[in-house]
């Protein structure tokens, strides 16, 4: 684990990176609770929950690679959070969300098994094994940032900015600001380089709240409110459920 020397950096400013990420895991349990009880998803898009369990391994390989507890604290209960929330909408979803609920769940679990093995018995350097882990979150964060781009550019196109969640925004850009600055400060590229691109694209996503006004949506007729595997509205799109936010995360 590095060190700035400084404790604002090295232990303020990612404990409360540490407590937020693990409130933006938390969001959507209530909804899931919700559906629970009512036994229909409703609006609600299960298939964020699985990607969270993989974001949460991988970093948390990371993290006890680092042996960095900021890292880990957040993504050691985000595994659980995301599996609990994950197996409750599964039961719920219909046919295509439990296709790819399964497929995500099933990759993790061959990808992240294999790349355990691979780090204890052939990478031959503490820093080659933090890389593969490393490389790994990154890579799963990609999948993340993927998500908000096509909010944006509908935003730009319809120039209305609705579809922009602002408390969950303003959530993600001060998450990505606090990790952002931990990784800066003790020189961890894996963590301050896509905490910095999240950074930007809520920053970005900010700006186009303020320059394009929030309209009302019109109505879709009812004859196409159909189920999620054919794009209708019974699963939101992928941004509009799933917290942006890198090494936390």
């Amino acid at each position: 684990m590095g060190s700035s020397g400084n404790v604002l950096l090295d232990t303020v400013v990612p404990g409360m990176g540490a407590v937020i990420s693990i409130l933006m895991y938390l969001s959507p349990l209530k909804a899931v609770l919700k559906a629970q009880r009512e036994k229909h998803l409703g609006d609600l898009n299960p298939i964020p929950f699985s990607i969270a369990i993989a974001n949460c391994i991988a970093w948390l390989g990371y993290g006890l690679l680092k042996k960095d507890p900021f890292v880990c604290a957040p993504n050691a209960p985000g595994v659980l959070i995301g599996t609990f929330m994950s197996i409750t909408a599964h039961g719920m979803a219909d046919e295509a969300a439990k296709q790819r609920i399964r497929f995500v769940v099933c990759l993790a679990a061959g990808i992240f098994p294999f790349l355990g093995v691979y780090t204890a018995f052939f990478a031959d350097s503490a820093a080659v094994q933090q890389g593969l882990w490393g490389l790994a979150g990154n890579i799963i964060c990609l999948v993340y940032y993927a998500a908000p781009l096509s909010t944006m550019w509908d935003v730009i196109r319809t120039r209305n900015s609705s579809s922009i969640l602002v408390p969950l925004t303003m959530m993600n850009t001060l998450n990505a600001a606090l990790w952002t600055t931990y990784g800066v400060a003790v020189g961890d590229p894996y963590i301050w380089a896509p905490n910095g691109i999240g950074l930007a694209l809520s920053v970005m996503q900010i700006a186009l709240r303020l320059v394009f006004p929030a309209r009302a949506a019109t109505p879709l007729p009812s004859h196409t409110h159909h189920s999620g595997a054919s794009g209708g509205s019974k699963y939101t799109r992928l941004d509009e459920e799933l917290p942006m936010g890198g090494a936390g995360h």
